[in-house]
């Protein structure tokens, strides 16, 4: 089983306020954009890398690209949230030196903290700024795109101040086995090494079966299928570099390019070469309370 890609960006940001009611499971993915969701009201709990969560009104979760995760929601109350899908190559774009936009998510990823929550919600910058944002792209104002546009900078702006200046707050309520989450975060810092059940049970003083049944558990997926996606998921990041795609394969851990290429056609529908031909960037916006929209 394969962690499965959803959801394609063609655009440089999305936005969805959704309110719904829905007897649906979501299997693990993950998202080539940025996702940000500002959680509203509803029964349930986030699982982003090895790691659930139960969520709170005004929880803000920080769902980076390539971070693979899912919700567990109880369909039976409304699950009301706001989801904002962003380019990362958008944030860099407009980061500065001492300003980097995407600071939330690699705080998340570099921290393990994938959820914060506002304590003080009343007249929130934060929470006003999300609200300027959504009322900017359901208008034909004056200069509406580059209103919105100003809008989004200043709201990542704010959260980042949030994050720095302890104005938002780590969510307590997560649970995890620390064992797995170490084997995670160790696979993840060590991509491009030799990585099989056997060495990891080695290193974490753990026994093999006891360590591929609880690694399934709390990923949903099998080691070998957890470090075949994440280096697959490397190659694509070289890929945008222009680096050889050669040096790739071998540099991602793949020993044989016919077998490189077979498998990254198998997650991502296309191979390398046809991969590296298709990449283009449309700078649109769009507003969505329904349509096309990934969890």
């Amino acid at each position: 089983m394969e962690y499965k890609k959803k959801g394609y960006l063609k655009s440089y940001f999305r936005f969805f306020h959704l309110k719904d009611q829905h007897n649906v499971e979501f299997p693990a993915h993950y998202h080539d954009f940025d996702k940000i969701i500002l959680f509203l009201g509803g029964d349930v709990k986030y699982v982003i890398e090895g790691q659930t969560y139960e969520l709170f009104p005004y929880d803000i979760l920080f769902v980076g690209h390539h971070s693979i995760h899912y919700p567990i929601i109880d369909s039976s109350v409304p699950y009301e949230r706001i989801v904002m899908y962003i380019d990362p190559a958008y944030l860099h774009q407009h980061s500065s030196e001492n300003g980097n936009l995407a600071y939330c998510f690699q705080y998340a990823k570099e921290n393990n903290i994938y959820v914060m929550h506002l304590d003080e919600k009343k007249n929130n910058p934060i929470i006003n700024q999300i609200h300027t944002l959504e009322k900017s792209l359901t208008n034909n104002a004056f200069a509406q795109d580059l209103y919105t546009r100003i809008s989004l900078l200043t709201l990542m702006v704010l959260i980042n101040r949030g994050i720095i200046d302890k104005e938002l707050i780590e969510e307590n309520n997560v649970s995890y086995d620390k064992h797995i989450l170490a084997v995670l975060n160790y696979i993840n810092n060590n991509l491009l090494a030799e990585l099989n059940i056997e060495e990891l049970s080695h290193r974490f003083y753990i026994s093999k079966y006891y360590l591929m049944r609880k690694f399934k558990q709390h990923t949903g997926y099998s080691i070998h299928q957890y470090i075949l996606n994440k280096r697959l998921i490397l190659a694509k990041e070289k890929i945008r570099t222009g680096q050889s795609l050669t040096e790739i394969c071998y540099a991602c851990g793949f020993k044989d390019y016919s077998v490189f290429s077979r498998k990254f056609k198998s997650v991502f529908k296309k191979t390398p070469r046809e991969y590296k031909k298709s990449l283009t960037v449309q700078p649109i916006i769009s507003y969505h309370r329904e349509g096309e929209y990934y969890e």
